[in-house]
């Protein structure tokens, strides 16, 4: 749940505890083309951890924010996950996946330091 926290933070949202030392954060206007781009996949994803359920729905709704910040800040791995969608090769796509999950969680946690950046000015 923390990477759902850190990708919804880097996003506008809050949270709490964002790592230190991190490298230099992404433009403002990226951070902001995020939010607008994924707003409806922060929705469906915040209403999920609200209900605090973890079913199949939730799943879905984590992985779509994660793909969405992903088109947006990661292009190159999104579109070597979305390059097995149909192929057999379960061990490529997971491998894919998670290229995509640490490349997002990179970013969150530049954007983080950001918005922190921006809040002490």
């Amino acid at each position: 749940r923390r990477r759902e926290w850190a990708m919804m933070a880097a996003a506008g949202r809050w949270v709490a505890g964002a790592a230190e030392a991190a490298p230099p954060p992404p433009a403002v206007s990226e951070a902001a083309a995020v939010r607008s781009a994924c707003a409806s996949a922060m929705e469906a994803l915040s209403a999920c951890m609200q209900k605090g359920s973890d079913d199949a729905g939730c799943m879905q709704a984590r992985m779509g924010l994660t793909m969405c910040i992903a088109q947006q800040v990661c292009s190159a791995e999104a579109d070597l996950f979305h390059s097995y969608k149909g192929s057999a090769d379960g061990e490529g796509a997971v491998a894919a996946f998670n290229a995509v999950e640490s490349c997002t969680a990179r970013w969150a946690s530049r954007a983080q330091g950001g918005q922190q950046v921006e809040a002490a000015q």
